[in-house]
């Protein structure tokens, strides 16, 4: 039976901390608002950005006004401000070559998750682009999850990411999920996860005894 992997993108693949993290300060700024501590900052990677700022007390036209700024340095090139894992490169090609399905399932908008995936390489061992809708409903992961298992029909899926919502969203389907924690986690989100895998290595290994 077919494995499906259904990949997290910011946090598991990628570190676009630096560019989530700058685009969310200018949109603090475009409305006025106080920068946050860091060890909030850190977290915002992973749950859709207008809910970020609507949990600082923004108002609808608030979050409107934040948001537009976002856009508009991710649109000028913010999307690029991100590096690769070190290992994960390598451990999706060699999934996809030794069959497995890959899915991604980020909160991220479409757009950007196939800019940043194409510019790391891994967007041709991709077989099915699972994102947010920049301009539509789908934002939270569990909306994303089943959009790509209905879209998918996978046969034995496994969620791999780095967030609480990424293996509670996994859970309200019935799915076993991989915290991985390289990303942008906390240590009392990976006891949320069926598996926890700290390396690259540790990863692979799951994922081939799965």
């Amino acid at each position: 039976m077919r494995t499906t992997l259904l990949l997290d993108v910011d946090g598991t693949l990628i570190d676009s901390f630096p560019g989530i993290r700058e685009g969310f300060l200018r949109g603090l700024d475009a409305v006025g608002y106080t920068h946050p501590a860091e060890e909030f900052i850190r977290r915002i990677p992973g749950p859709p950005m207008t809910e970020t700022m609507a949990s600082l007390g923004m108002d609808a036209a608030e979050v409107g006004r934040a948001m537009a700024a976002y856009d508009d340095y991710m649109q000028n090139g913010g999307w690029a401000n991100f590096t690769v894992f070190a290992g994960v490169a390598e451990l999706v090609a060699g999934w996809k070559g030794r069959g497995f399905e890959l899915a991604t399932a980020t909160s991220k908008g479409e757009g950007y998750a196939r800019l940043a995936l194409e510019r790391a390489g891994i967007l041709p061992h991709i077989d099915f682009l699972g994102a947010a809708q920049e301009r539509g409903p789908r934002k939270r992961k569990v909306d994303v999850i089943a959009h790509v298992l209905a879209s998918v029909k996978p046969q034995r899926p496994l969620m791999v990411g780095d967030r609480l919502h990424d293996f509670h969203g996994a859970a309200h389907f019935g799915l076993p999920s991989v915290a991985v924690t390289w990303g942008y986690g906390a240590p009392e989100e990976y006891e949320e996860a069926t598996y926890v895998a700290r390396t690259a290595r540790e990863l692979e290994e799951i994922v081939n005894a799965f």
